[in-house]
């Protein structure tokens, strides 16, 4: 495949998955969510110093997922996000935090017992080893930079969310490029199926293995 033929297939999926956010914006439910974004205020954001509206991290993963109940329920998600990951790219925050260890040693910092919430200076989850070893990503700063604010937090744009959560092989392209020309054309009533027709063209074995968060 030429450069210039992946490069639009980036742009074009980017531009699904915005669509799809915005199709979704107004039946946005943190309720999901309501428990570890509590806790993060606490453990995170006031030992960082963060106002959460300030664009200076991005909660990462699968978490922005679950703001979405048809987007939920196109992957097959009941329940609630067993894990929150942060992202907090500015050292001198994790030092004010009195963090500089933590940040000496691979900048991870867990304060809760079950690993319910953690903080991250970079987004690299190919760290994560098993299926995702060799996944790339944009670079932290771009991801942060695209980061979208969603009920006062700021959230993994959902295309840098499927971009590391989905596989396409040159096969599937095509039916891919239908389904979402479709999914454009649709109703909102039917955009549901369309979404999870299109989550099993891109090759997801199982929901919960989808949308577990990932694990550094």
């Amino acid at each position: 495949m030429r450069l210039s033929e992946i490069y639009l297939k980036e742009i074009y999926l980017k531009e699904f998955w915005t669509q799809v956010s915005e199709d979704l914006l107004s039946e946005v439910d943190s309720s999901a969510l309501n428990s570890l974004l509590t806790n993060a205020n606490d453990i995170i954001f006031k030992k960082f110093n963060i106002n959460p509206k300030d664009k200076v991290y991005f909660i990462a993963g699968s978490a922005r997922l679950y703001l979405y109940p048809k987007l939920r329920d196109a992957f097959g998600l009941s329940g609630i996000i067993g894990d929150l990951d942060i992202v907090i790219p500015n050292e001198e925050l994790w030092v004010k935090a009195g963090l500089t260890n933590e940040l000496k040693n691979g900048g991870i910092y867990r304060p809760t017992k079950d690993g319910s919430i953690e903080a991250f200076t970079i987004w690299a989850p190919q760290k994560a080893g098993g299926q995702y070893a060799n996944v790339k990503v944009r670079s932290t700063d771009e991801i942060l930079n695209d980061a979208d604010l969603i009920n006062g937090y700021y959230y993994m744009n959902m295309s840098d969310v499927a971009e590391y959560k989905t596989k396409l092989g040159r096969e599937k392209e095509q039916e891919i490029v239908n389904l979402i020309n479709q999914y454009q054309n649709s109703n909102i009533e039917n955009k549901t199926n369309f979404l999870r027709k299109i989550v099993n063209i891109l090759g997801i074995n199982s929901a919960k293995e989808f949308l577990s968060a990932v694990k550094k």
